[in-house]
């Protein structure tokens, strides 16, 4: 089974860099990857002798799988500026990494708070109309309620798999369920295996910043 999902996790990387829009590329550093009972862990840096290269930076293809805005470098900047403080006290509020938040804010919407996807995904923190509705937002354009709807489901997702961020990220991308057919593991879904190591390298490189 290990075999198996590292060979479809190379086999997607190798894919993501030959696939058109929308794929986007996102710059991050090199990201390790250590599995511990088959569960992956990941790190911007080898931390000991079982972490492997799981992506060469400085480049990370992801799937621009929710907002349908593209997003250049001034605006992503500008929106960053604007949605800091909104990260900052959420993160406080649900006593969460600053830097979680926002690398999935930046993963998510590139900070466009008024990003919108085919499937119906708003906002910043890119919230279904089913998640929003289950945290009780009634304007999901408005940052400040999207970003604390999605900073509390991120925490409630960080509860439900015991502090561990990998599969949080994977079930607020692929959904609590795909996680659980997976045998809690990282479903084998070429986004998914593209999403969590894209925002924990995003992540790692703001607690350097």
């Amino acid at each position: 089974m290990r075999r198996w999902a590292l060979a479809r996790l190379a086999l997607a990387l190798l894919c993501a860099s030959l696939l058109p829009a929308p794929v986007m590329a996102l710059t991050v550093g090199n990201v390790f990857v250590s599995y511990v009972d088959g569960v992956p862990r990941y790190a911007s840096q080898r931390l000991d002798a079982s972490y492997r290269l799981f992506i060469r930076g400085d480049k990370v293809t992801r799937v621009a799988r929710k907002s349908s805005v593209t997003v250049d470098s001034e605006s992503r900047q500008r929106g960053r500026r604007h949605l800091t403080p909104l990260i900052e006290h959420y993160a406080r509020v649900h006593q969460l990494a600053p830097e979680l938040i926002a690398a999935v804010v930046g993963v998510e919407s590139g900070f466009n708070a008024s990003a919108v996807s085919p499937k119906g995904a708003t906002g910043a923190m890119q919230l279904m109309p089913a998640t929003a509705a289950r945290y009780g937002v009634t304007n999901a354009d408005d940052p400040a309620q999207n970003i604390a709807a999605g900073a509390r489901h991120l925490k409630q997702l960080l509860a439900s798999h015991h502090g561990n961020v990998a599969l949080a990220l994977a079930a607020y991308n692929a959904g609590q369920g795909a996680v659980a057919r997976y045998g809690s593991r990282i479903p084998p879904y070429r986004e998914t295996m593209l999403y969590v190591p894209a925002v924990l390298a995003a992540a790692a490189r703001g607690s350097h910043q």
